[in-house]
């Protein structure tokens, strides 16, 4: 009997897209018991698995523009930025089935005794996704998890199902019954169900702080492995030799992508006192460029935020730091006629340490400009706060930029660029926002258990 179902809306236009199944804790049981079926063969050969992950490549790769159609309508993004999300899934399939690693390591014999150190799959995977980035969050977790012989229990965002069940479709053609499932609910029945149930041996999430820590309190009982990506308020911090108009379209480029909506995203800029009047201009005059709508229209540069609640969240945010002193530079509008979740792209100036918009994870189309005056006291107020996700200095001066860089407390710092993730390079945060690393090797390594192998010859 098939489960019941919800509707699915597009943040554009509030129309129904689609609808997912509301699935329950039986259901997640049954997916359960069908990873259990196929965990024994699946674990017991790598090239199998390389292999299958080579082909869901060129699979999802051909299938990408109509997948991507999909993500952009319940997801609201530009539709070229949803096909890239699909892409970069694609990209991180083919490095995975590429990535050479080892099984097994021999260690230095002693006293008649040989020792092998093994690495293993942790087991059943439970992966719980967000809403702003569904594809590529999610296949982060999925390359590595599949490629390391784990089977996966897929747990999309209530309100961005729709991407991930065709993903799933496309990548069902060519893994066997069981490997990879996908159960999808608008309440937190199947979160909990994940980070309940024993046989789930490890839960990898990536959404708000709040959210995180819940579900690894629920994943502690059952001593499941945990791996957060949580929230982050990437600091920008713009150097008094930097090039203001090389600077303003990097920090605009990232800070309003998906309308801000990106946990990596620049959320607040740093600025010297001489120089804030000037960068803010540059980076009002590359915010006023995008052009705000529908994700699947060609013209659109910038689609809505996703939903009400968050949209409202930045819209106080801004209102509070606009009676607290600061001031519109540009924007604060809706930016469209149709009926979805718009805001124009925001640009806040003289904002100060200590406001919501500042010092809080705002997630959306609004960017504070902050003046100062000594760029230590700037990477003590930003290392002062919970987060330690992302952060950027723009200088054209490496050597001091990279110093700078070293006195920041983050997981990833860029130069002269921000928002930019590699397949290679380990991708996480510091303090609340998360533990564990996703990309390259490590994100591999979080999907592996090791096992001592202690012979003794029998004589």
């Amino acid at each position: 009997m098939a489960a019941p179902a919800y509707d699915v809306f597009d943040p554009a236009t509030l129309e129904v897209v689609g609808q997912a199944p509301e699935h329950t804790e039986v259901d997640v049981q049954r997916a359960i018991d069908a990873a259990k079926g196929a965990a024994r063969a699946w674990g017991a050969d790598r090239e199998a698995r390389r292999q299958a992950l080579r082909e869901a490549a060129r699979l999802v790769r051909s299938d990408a523009d109509r997948l991507g159609r999909i993500l952009s309508l319940e997801q609201g993004k530009v539709l070229g930025e949803a096909v890239a999300e699909f892409l970069v899934a694609a990209s991180l399939f083919e490095y995975y089935g590429d990535l050479a690693w080892d099984e097994a390591e021999t260690l230095p014999e002693r006293e008649g005794r040989r020792l092998e150190v093994q690495y293993r799959p942790v087991g059943l995977v439970g992966t719980i996704t967000p809403w702003n980035f569904p594809i590529s969050l999610l296949c982060v977790k999925l390359a590595p998890a599949l490629v390391a012989g784990c089977t996966v229990i897929s747990k999309p965002s209530a309100s961005t199902p729709l991407s991930t069940i065709a993903l799933v479709e496309v990548l069902n053609q060519v893994l066997p019954a069981g490997v990879l499932q996908v159960r999808t609910s608008s309440r937190r029945t199947v979160n909990v169900a994940l980070a309940t149930l024993p046989e789930i041996r490890k839960i990898s999430f990536t959404g708000s702080t709040a959210v995180g820590t819940s579900v690894a309190a629920n994943a502690s009982a059952s001593v499941k492995r945990v791996t957060l990506e949580l929230g982050g308020n990437d600091a920008a911090l713009v150097l008094d030799d930097a090039d203001l108009e090389v600077t303003a379209r990097g920090i605009v480029r990232s800070a309003f992508r998906n309308a801000g909506q990106v946990c990596m995203a620049v959320k607040r800029v740093y600025v010297p006192r001489g120089i804030a009047s000037s960068f803010t201009e540059a980076v009002v005059a590359e915010a006023r460029s995008l052009v705000v709508g529908r994700g699947i229209d060609p013209r659109t540069t910038m689609g809505p935020m996703h939903n009400a609640n968050q949209r409202e969240t930045v819209r106080e945010l801004v209102g509070a730091a606009v009676d607290a002193g600061a001031r519109v530079a540009t924007g604060g509008g809706l930016g469209s006629e149709l009926p979805g979740y718009f805001m124009e792209p925001t640009v806040i100036a003289d904002a100060l340490p200590g406001m919501g918009l500042v010092d809080e994870e705002q997630f959306g189309s609004a960017l504070p400009v902050i003046a100062y005056d000594d760029v230590d006291t700037v990477i003590e107020h930003v290392n002062a706060g919970p987060f330690g996700l992302g952060a950027s200095v723009w200088s054209p001066d490496l050597d001091r930029a990279r110093q700078i860089a070293f006195g920041l407390e983050s997981g990833t710092v860029w130069i002269n660029q921000h928002t930019v993730v590699e397949l290679d390079a380990p991708f996480g945060g510091w303090k609340t926002s998360g533990t564990g690393r996703e990309r390259g090797r490590w994100g591999l390594e979080e999907y592996l258990e090791t096992r001592t192998i202690n012979l003794r010859d029998h004589s």
